[in-house]
């Protein structure tokens, strides 16, 4: 549940530092002065997904899951901002739901 919320909070917010995917994930936040920093908060969450993953199980097991995950949760990102872009933002709450019920557990 931890990685799966830290790796879609990493590719949301390096979508969200992209200029052609800002007006559609950030909507009337896109002005704000804490988007420069996105892609420095996308890079270190999708670490993070990876050392969380790693900590439970052997190297090549969490490589491998992490590997598959990463496509899985950027097609989802992917195809919500195609056709439906409140499905990303609300994923963010989800993820975030997820990120803190992975740590507590």
């Amino acid at each position: 549940m931890l990685t799966i919320g830290l790796l879609y909070l990493a590719l949301f917010a390096l979508a969200g530092r992209m200029q052609r995917h800002r007006p559609v994930l950030l909507d009337i936040w896109q002005r704000r002065s804490w988007v420069a920093h996105l892609e420095l908060a996308g890079w270190t969450l999708l670490s993070l997904s990876l050392l969380s993953l790693w900590l439970w199980t052997d190297v090549g097991m969490a490589l491998v899951a992490w590997i598959g995950l990463v496509p899985l949760l950027g097609s989802v990102l992917v195809l919500g901002m195609t056709y439906r872009p409140a499905v990303p933002r609300a994923g963010v709450a989800a993820a975030a739901v997820l990120t803190i019920a992975g740590l507590l557990i």
